[in-house]
């Protein structure tokens, strides 16, 4: 028999409506951080089906832009059965999925039947034993000419690997963060003395160079 939310919400003591917001990861409910956790600990032990959720693993971390290589097999589902395998360019990576480009696969096509598609990252230490399975919920075309580009999200992360994946991205925004403040953009401009009017572009402009010594 399948697992039920209610049958998590039983096991855990809560009720059924934190178990199923939580789950959607509905963005005006407020839970922890810990029970967050717990719930899809639970839910994972007890082998929930995370594809019958309403909105399975929204993205809620933010994305970060890496163009890295990625390494994908593409197997039927039901028979479990390699139908295609290749390479692709991860364009941006998330908690809940990733946006394929530049997908190089010798059939150059998807199967008609119900499939998956095993994404690995071998270039990114921090994700290079991460092994995410992903279905395919767009498919759309990049700016470049006969570039489609695949929109998958992960649908078999553990705790464990969601706390990776968010580790991951929180460094890179935390990376191009720094670059930018180190660049001087947004940087805070100097104080000017109380009761002066701030130099406008033009009078800044006209200024004398100061002499050279």
């Amino acid at each position: 028999m399948a697992v039920s939310q209610q049958d998590i919400a039983n096991a855990l003591g809560l009720s059924r409506t934190t178990v199923t917001k939580v789950l959607n990861r509905d963005p005006k409910y407020s839970a922890s951080a810990e029970t967050r956790d717990l719930i899809f600990a639970i839910a994972e032990k007890m082998g929930y089906d995370f594809t019958t959720i309403r909105r399975p693993f929204k993205r809620e971390y933010g994305r970060s832009e890496i163009n890295a290589r990625c390494e994908i097999e593409i197997v039927t589902q039901g028979d479990g059965q390699l139908f295609d395998k290749g390479e692709a360019t991860a364009r941006n990576i998330g908690v809940g999925g990733v946006l394929l480009a530049h997908l190089r696969l010798p059939r150059n096509c998807l199967p008609l039947s119900r499939f998956l598609i095993r994404c690995r990252f071998p270039d990114i230490p921090m994700l290079a034993n991460l092994v995410g399975e992903c279905q395919v919920v767009r498919i759309s075309d990049s700016l470049e000419a006969d570039c489609p580009e695949l929109g998958v999200r992960f649908t078999n992360t553990t705790v464990n690997d969601r706390k990776l994946l968010k580790d991951f991205v929180d460094a890179r925004l935390a990376e191009k963060e720094a670059a930018r403040l180190a660049n001087g953009v947004g940087a805070v401009p100097a104080a000017v003395p109380a009761g002066e009017p701030a130099p406008t572009a033009a009078v800044a402009a006209a200024a004398p160079a100061a002499p050279s010594i």
